[in-house]
């Protein structure tokens, strides 16, 4: 009779627990005196064997009002994107250089390992870039008013991602600053093309941006990783160019490439003790 009663009680509490009814600690504290701390060694069991806490598959949510604030602005995006051309282009300008700076103000606001002070920054940067195309384009600018402008476009990204901590922000700006500069090349030696000319712009740029990342390590490691693995990228700019340039030989390239993936990895390799510490301490470009 009395193993029955106190059946009939633990499963009770174990409804209480389950509806909410009383917290889990006064559950556990009720099912440990009535059991006589048998209910203690059975849940260190249950916690050992499933590992973590049972979860309901649905669950209803929460009203909560900055969801509802990210769904009206989702909402009004999707608008001002499907009748953006229905604009006169000094509203268009206006608009978009307003949500860049709105995204960019939201951005800095936002906690920096938030996911959504990346999204702000990542959208603001992109409306930067695009919205100065797109004008520029409309205008009918020259080719090269457009890459300057998006030389300076970079040069913000680079500040945003120093300011912001977002260092990936920063390797893409160098990226798209190697791009104006390869453009400018490009067009230099596109009708007297030579291999001397072309590594010639390039690797004197990829060594000074080497040179920096390892100079500026003790200062500021995570420029200096973004200095560093930049010029890596320019070091193969003559080849990732030559593919644009017809008078460019297949085979030279292929020779090229070969000696510097083969000297880069040897250079990388020699140098691991300084640029490892970026992975192995869990120090990524971000």
């Amino acid at each position: 009779m009395k193993e029955q009663r106190k059946k009939i009680i633990t499963a009770e509490i174990e409804h209480w627990r389950r509806s909410n009814l009383l917290p889990s600690q006064y559950c556990d504290f009720l099912l440990n005196l009535y059991t006589e701390g048998e209910a203690a060694g059975r849940d260190a069991r249950d916690e050992a064997s499933t590992g973590i806490e049972a979860l309901p598959a649905f669950t209803i949510p929460r009203f909560e009002i900055r969801w509802f604030g990210f769904a009206l602005l989702m909402v009004v995006l999707l608008y001002l994107a499907f009748h953006f051309t229905d604009f006169t282009l000094t509203m268009q300008m206006t608009l978009i250089g307003f949500l860049t700076l709105l995204f960019y103000i939201m951005g800095f606001m936002k906690e920096k390992s938030s996911l959504s002070s990346h999204l702000f920054l990542g959208l603001a940067s992109m409306l930067l870039a695009l919205a100065g195309i797109y004008a520029l384009g409309l205008s009918k600018y020259p080719h090269s008013a457009i890459i300057l402008y998006l030389g300076a476009a970079c040069i913000i990204w680079y500040l945003t991602g120093i300011l912001a901590d977002k260092r990936y922000l920063s390797f893409c700006a160098l990226l798209g600053l190697q791009g104006v500069y390869g453009w400018f090349a490009y067009y230099k030696l596109y009708n007297q093309f030579t291999w001397w000319q072309m590594e010639a712009f390039w690797i004197p740029i990829a060594m000074i941006l080497i040179v920096l990342g390892l100079l500026w390590k003790r200062r500021q490691e995570k420029t200096s990783a973004i200095l560093f693995f930049s010029g890596i990228v320019a070091l193969f700019g003559a080849e990732l160019e030559s593919f644009f340039v017809p008078e460019a030989g297949n085979d030279v390239l292929l020779y090229l490439l070969y000696l510097k993936t083969f000297s880069a990895s040897f250079f990388l390799l020699s140098l691991k003790n300084f640029w490892w510490g970026w992975f192995s301490l869990q120090q990524p470009l971000r």
